[in-house]
């Protein structure tokens, strides 16, 4: 285990010109930012005082890159066995609680005693916003300018609203598109004691970490296979649905951007998208369940 005393040991033989060489990439300069090095090395004290102004330069550097190596990243994905049971809870059912089995996808997070509420602003999407659209939050007198905690975009979709879409929408590969940008905020210490955000129905592809700023990012696409329903005259199809899920773990929010739309559609929303805290502060006593499904069209 390393203690104090076996890492100021270790600090004491580290040879003098791996410190030299670890400050200039640093970018410490010795005549400019060491107060001239030879006159410096003649005055034991300070010398002794620079060595570990730098060395805890060295660590602090090796430290912070070993923290991303050994995955320190506020989402935790894992692929559940099976027979794994997630319980919530649901007034309406016989025993006030369902069960659910199977989990394609478990995303996880460090517990987190107080969330900050957050909402968003979006600096760009693919298609006009209209006066009103159900399924927002909020879904009247709605802008460029609104400050939303949830972004749905499927009234777009209705029938009465396609000629409102750009031409892009109306290419033969759209046809079947009901849900082309979901937006949806949270609090991370809902999640607390083992809680998780779970994909069900629809199975992810390869994960990709990123780091935005002060964001941790997760990209992946997920597919589903619907089965023909000849009664309604439904032929099977595969769907493929795209997530990018922002977390700030300084402030203990998760924002989930996912939909029927491109990644690279998905990806421009999330860069253009504005984040602002409402003061409010969630723990995980405002949450009737530690679980919540993230599958796009699933409730």
């Amino acid at each position: 285990m390393l203690n104090r005393d076996s890492l100021f040991d270790a600090i004491g033989e580290i040879r003098e010109e791996y410190i030299s060489s670890a400050g200039h990439l640093l970018g410490y300069q010795e005549e400019e930012n060491m107060m001239n090095f030879e006159n410096y090395r003649r005055k034991a004290v300070l010398r002794k005082a620079g060595r570990i102004f730098l060395i805890a330069a060295v660590l602090t550097c090796l430290l912070t890159a070993t923290a991303y190596a050994a995955g320190l990243f506020s989402f935790a994905a894992r692929i559940p066995d099976a027979d794994e049971t997630f319980r919530i809870n649901w007034t309406e059912n016989e025993g006030g609680y369902l069960e659910w089995k199977d989990a394609k996808l478990a995303l996880t997070f460090p517990d987190t005693p107080e969330s900050r509420e957050v909402e968003f602003r979006l600096g760009w999407l693919p298609f006009d916003v209209m006066e009103s659209m159900p399924g927002c939050h909020p879904w009247e007198a709605l802008s460029m300018d609104t400050w939303f905690t949830r972004f749905a975009s499927e009234s777009l979709f209705w029938p009465e609203n396609r000629d409102r879409l750009p031409e892009r929408y109306h290419d033969k590969r759209y046809e079947n598109m009901g849900q082309a940008v979901l937006i949806e905020t949270y609090a991370m210490s809902m999640f607390n004691d083992g809680g998780a955000m779970l994909m069900l129905y629809q199975t992810p592809g390869e994960i990709t970490e990123e780091h935005w700023d002060n964001l941790d990012v997760l990209r992946f696409s997920a597919t589903q296979h619907l089965d023909a329903v000849p009664e309604y005259n439904v032929p099977e199809r595969d769907y493929v649905f795209n997530f990018i899920l922002l977390s700030n773990p300084e402030e203990g929010w998760v924002v989930e951007i996912c939909g029927q739309d491109d990644m690279e559609i998905l990806q421009k929303i999330a860069e253009n998208m504005e984040f602002r805290t409402t003061g409010k502060i969630l723990t995980q006593k405002d949450f009737p369940n530690k679980y919540l499904f993230i599958d796009v069209g699933q409730g």
